[in-house]
């Protein structure tokens, strides 16, 4: 195939005829109608989304209400396990396994009990040595 007949393939698929084709110079853009030609945009700055995290210390199974509040709301949260005792920590690891399992997020590991919950749209990685699973507690996830 060559180009003129990749020109006239490409120009097909978005409506201009290959009569049309034909009715232009192949050197002289200046005979172009006003309607094929583009009009220069200003350019704008994008910045990324700003991206706000909840922290939740648990006391008690109740904190699972704001876990589950937060997560559903689209935020990342931070759940920090070191205050609690072994069978609540248990519980709410269990809680949010299957919190972001019905959600499609992601559970990540930031240290020994500290645990990061994302929703769907938030891309978790590790580069850390070892990764942030080498520290696996409770042996729940």
């Amino acid at each position: 195939m060559g180009l003129a007949q990749a020109f006239r393939a490409v120009a097909g698929q978005f409506g201009v005829g290959s009569d049309d084709y034909h009715d232009y110079g192949d050197d002289d853009e200046s005979t172009a109608p006003a309607e094929y030609e583009r009009a220069a945009r200003p350019l704008a700055v994008v910045r990324p989304q700003r991206l706000a995290f909840s922290l939740v210390t648990p006391q008690d199974f109740e904190a699972a209400q704001r876990i589950a509040d937060n997560l559903r709301a689209d935020t990342p949260v931070i759940v920090d396990l070191q205050a609690c005792g072994r069978d609540l920590a248990e519980r709410l690891i269990d809680f949010c396994s299957g919190l972001t399992y019905a959600l499609e997020g992601s559970v990540e590991y930031l240290g020994e009990k500290v645990v990061l919950l994302a929703p769907h749209h938030v891309d978790l990685s590790s580069e850390a040595p070892g990764g942030l699973q080498a520290g696996r507690f409770l042996n729940q996830l």
